[in-house]
């Protein structure tokens, strides 16, 4: 019922057709005016945790939004806190939506106006978005056409521009195993197995381990999709605790670059982050997280949505409990009659 109106809507849901599509549902909704019984439809898609460029559940109080830039919508869990200087100040550059009531102030030097912080918008009370933390993944064998490895113990993957990748156990003298990956591919950490990362992804492959992943340098596509429209490379990387930028020592001074879609269903942890002023930390892709560890000064960040993830997400990525709009031509017809084109008249909408 809405303004006195009943409308009756059915749904008809269409599971995803691959491990990278998304699911969708088509919605009719009915109505009854002065006797004629109008319908339209309108079609939704369920939004993946790769929509976001970045999505956060839990507030840890000893972080700030400060010298951060995120292109693309963002999602929090709770309120957001800001915090400013003379010189810098976070740039959120698209919508942002929270489930809390909006946003507080940290540390504060001069005066920013609020837009010039939410550039794109603040939405508020939007509702909370829940992380779960068990997934549904393929069992993955050694070889013989199965869709990936799993590793048992702590492991380093190095992903080649080739389309193979090559793993080390941690702490074990031996050559390094190396094969060309399937399409997509999974690489399994077993129970208690952290999985260390980097190198040129080609291909479409998921990283999962239940313990951590640990990126210890740039992780990049072959193909970049910025500047390549077809570029068919797709990582993610999900863990059910803590995945981690590893030590300066390991991932060298300067900036560093993750294209992927991050899933750290505990804690994003950049390690040592007090330590002096390396670069920007850049990830062109998605970041969701129970909660974020500090990255200053270590890091300045910038987070850069790809825009392909609106259309796919990689393989296996966990998906929200949330649908929106995919498409809609807002116009309401007569039960039975079926439009015959784009430009097929339609009654205006009902009057409440």
């Amino acid at each position: 019922m809405h303004e006195g109106r009943q409308y009756v809507a059915l749904l008809e849901r269409h599971p995803a057709a691959d491990s990278m599509d998304l699911e969708r549902m088509t919605v009719e909704i009915t109505t009854e005016e002065n006797g004629r019984r109008l319908r339209t439809q309108l079609e939704m898609k369920r939004l993946a945790f790769s929509h976001f460029a970045q999505l956060v559940d839990r507030q840890d109080p000893e972080v700030q939004f400060h010298d951060d830039e995120i292109v693309g919508r963002f999602h929090s869990n709770f309120p957001i806190e800001v915090g400013y200087d003379r010189a810098v100040a976070p740039r959120f550059l698209s919508l942002v939506t929270t489930a809390g009531a909006g946003f507080t102030l940290g540390t504060a030097e001069g005066y920013r106006q609020k837009d010039e912080i939410f550039r794109g918008g603040l939405a508020t009370q939007a509702g909370r978005i829940p992380l779960p933390g068990t997934f549904s993944l393929p069992d993955s064998g050694t070889g013989g056409g199965a869709p990936g490895r799993s590793f048992g113990h702590d492991t380093r993957i190095t992903f080649y521009p080739d389309g193979s990748y090559g793993w080390r156990e941690l702490g074990v003298a031996g050559p390094e195993h190396r094969e060309l990956m399937s399409t997509p591919a999974y690489i399994l950490g077993g129970r208690n197995a952290a999985l260390a990362v980097h190198g040129t992804v080609s291909g479409k492959v998921l990283v999962y381990s239940p313990e951590r992943i640990v990126i210890e340098g740039s992780l990049i596509y072959a193909h970049d999709p910025r500047r390549a429209a077809e570029a068919g490379d797709y990582l993610g990387l999900l863990c059910a605790k803590d995945i981690e930028i590893a030590r300066p020592d390991v991932t060298g001074r300067g900036d560093l670059e993750i294209q992927a879609a991050v899933y750290a269903r505990r804690r994003f942890v950049v390690v040592d982050y007090d330590a002096p002023r390396s670069g920007t930390l850049l990830i062109l892709g998605s970041l969701t997280a129970g909660s974020l560890s500090a990255t200053e000064p270590r890091y300045a960040t910038r987070y850069e949505f790809d825009k392909r993830l609106e259309y796919e997400r990689p393989p296996g990525f966990p998906m929200t409990d949330r649908y929106e709009i995919e498409s809609w031509d807002t116009q309401w017809r007569e039960a039975g009659d079926e439009p015959s084109g784009p430009s097929a008249g339609g009654a205006s909408p009902p009057s409440g």
